[in-house]
């Protein structure tokens, strides 16, 4: 995978937000909330509002469109954005793949930006940072990804991705063998940009966490 070390650089601010296109936005909430005791996460609430809304709140501007991939809830999830289940054709829960794929159908921009309903510090800065990142390496390389994922210097951020809408197919392909995001990204040489903000992909996994976040 290629990677390229990003930093918010103020003076460049400006450059990089009239070259941004128009986005549209795929928050995941379609799990099945093992570890939350089979709660919906997405709707779990954190100082009084539910982790979808923390997430949705610090989207870009440039985002014209939010598609949540959920599975249940539909109805309370509406009030966020635009609701889509995993295909239709899948009878048990297939993973965040099949939820971004079924997801991408739905979004009406090329590009797109990823994130799971848990991410309450979502950097809004990521889809800025990461198209002004691509866009600088493709005109050294062409064929650079059209994929782009967060590392926060540890290890990559799987969900945390900038996705061109045309990667439907790859995912179709992908699923076939695996549903498992890490398999796709790799296979798709996924562009990695440095973000070294680890509070940017705090997440909610269980209950103990949450309360870990109420006592910060």
């Amino acid at each position: 995978m290629s990677t390229l070390l990003t930093s918010p650089h103020k003076s460049a601010d400006k450059f990089q937000e009239q070259m941004l296109p128009p986005l549209s936005a795929i928050i995941l909430a379609g799990g099945e909330g093992r570890r939350m005791g089979g709660a919906d996460k997405g709707l779990v609430e954190y100082q009084g509002k539910p982790l979808v809304q923390w997430v949705k709140e610090a989207l870009p501007d440039h985002v014209d469109q939010v598609v949540i991939s959920c599975n249940r809830n539909e109805a309370i999830y509406a009030a966020y954005g635009q609701t889509v289940h995993d295909l239709p054709s899948r009878e048990t829960y297939a993973g965040a793949l099949a939820g971004i794929l079924a997801a991408l159908e739905a979004c009406t921009h090329d590009w797109v930006i990823i994130t799971p309903c848990d991410l309450i510090y979502y950097p809004t800065h990521f889809a800025k940072y990461a198209w002004a990142a691509l866009t600088a390496h493709q005109k050294i390389d062409p064929n650079t990804s059209r994929i782009v994922v967060a590392h926060d210097g540890e290890r990559r951020q799987n969900l945390c991705l900038l996705v061109h809408k045309d990667e439907r197919a790859s995912i179709q392909e992908a699923l076939k063998t695996s549903h498992a995001v890490h398999h796709w990204l790799e296979s798709r040489k996924a562009f990695v940009i440095q973000w070294h903000d680890k509070q940017a992909f705090v997440n909610v996994n269980d209950p103990a966490q949450l309360s870990a976040l109420d006592t910060k």
